[in-house]
């Protein structure tokens, strides 16, 4: 079983695809967080790998970003994510993440100590350049997305269901951002590279990427875990130009037909 990391946004379909390893003997962290009614099956994180991705970007809670700025902001909400929000950080492409501290460069090895391991977190997305030093040789990458649409209105209903993201002041403008930047980052880190499965949820909720998944980490899946009854999200509406044009690359590198689109 290959060592591996799950990046890709929040409510996209990373959780499903962690189940899927978890269940198939990786370590995951200990005392995963408990399922809510969101992920009734779980998230499959740890507030070790979390938290360590949390400190890392601590620090980039300034967007460079001149143009993102509100013209009216309620006071009494967060403009920026804080702790344990930051799954929601929205860090512009141009920006590199660096981490110049010892003490969390001591934990993310005392993290990886234990094989295989398979750790989940979106903030993965942003930081994997901090953790890549300490890597073991032949660890894996895998990149969950979802259609644009849904995953925004997923987003949206998470920050109006849970107390912990409810002052955090988020837009359905500022969410497609945030979609835009996390998998730009991605995109630019993993450029040509070999070592990095894109999956598209809904080839996961098929089935259909499982056999490859399996030959890309050297391990065994149970189809019969996945519940198809948690697609429950539906949205529609206008996608912003650029988020479509990164949804389409990522489409293009899963080798997943968009829905609607007709073949050649």
């Amino acid at each position: 079983m290959k060592n591996c990391l799950i990046m890709g946004s929040g409510r996209s379909g990373t959780s499903l695809m962690g189940g899927l390893l978890y269940n198939a003997g990786y370590y995951m962290g200990e005392e995963l967080y408990a399922p809510l009614e969101s992920n009734p099956k779980g998230f499959f994180e740890c507030a070790e790998i979390n938290g360590i991705n949390e400190d890392i970007l601590a620090k980039y809670n300034v967007r460079p970003d001149r143009n993102f700025y509100y013209s009216v902001f309620p006071r009494s909400r967060n403009k920026f994510p804080v702790r344990d929000q930051r799954w929601l950080t929205s860090v512009p492409p141009a920006v590199t993440i660096t981490c110049e501290d010892a003490s969390i460069e001591e934990r993310i090895q005392s993290a990886l100590r234990k094989e295989p391991f398979c750790f989940k977190d979106p903030r993965f997305s942003y930081t994997y350049p901090v953790w890549e030093k300490f890597l073991p040789q032949g660890t894996r990458f895998i990149c969950v997305f979802r259609e644009p649409d849904v995953t925004v209105q997923s987003i949206l209903d998470a920050c109006a269901r849970h107390e912990y993201l409810g002052d955090l002041y988020i837009t359905r403008k500022s969410a497609f951002r945030l979609l835009y930047n996390l998998y730009s980052h991605i995109l630019s880190n993993f450029t040509g590279r070999m070592d990095i499965l894109y999956v598209h949820y809904r080839q996961l909720l098929s089935g259909d990427i499982l056999p490859k998944t399996e030959d890309f980490l050297d391990c065994d899946l149970q189809k019969d875990w996945i519940d198809e009854k948690l697609n429950r999200t539906v949205a529609s509406g206008r996608v912003p130009a650029r988020t479509v044009s990164v949804y389409r690359r990522l489409c293009e590198l899963a080798n997943y037909l968009p829905l609607g689109t007709d073949p050649d």
